[in-house]
């Protein structure tokens, strides 16, 4: 999914889904992408975040099809 908003800057790329990280003071836990990524890998899935083409951010998650192995 892709938003049009003023985007994360590249140094920070790297730390989006860090607990209690916060790209800005505007308000919130920054839990909400940790917690995504610990959703998405539990699933056997990955989730990664880019820039968007229209500015703002990118986020792209691949979550495998079928069961997983541990629910066989």
């Amino acid at each position: 999914m892709s938003d049009e908003g003023p985007g994360i800057p590249e140094e920070s790329m790297s730390r989006v889904f860090t607990r209690f990280w916060r790209g800005s003071k505007r308000g919130g836990t920054g839990l909400g992408l940790y917690i995504v990524k610990g959703i998405v890998e539990a699933h056997g899935g990955t989730i990664t975040v880019d820039r968007a083409r229209g500015g703002g951010a990118e986020f792209r998650f691949i979550l495998p099809v079928g069961t997983p192995a541990y629910l066989a």
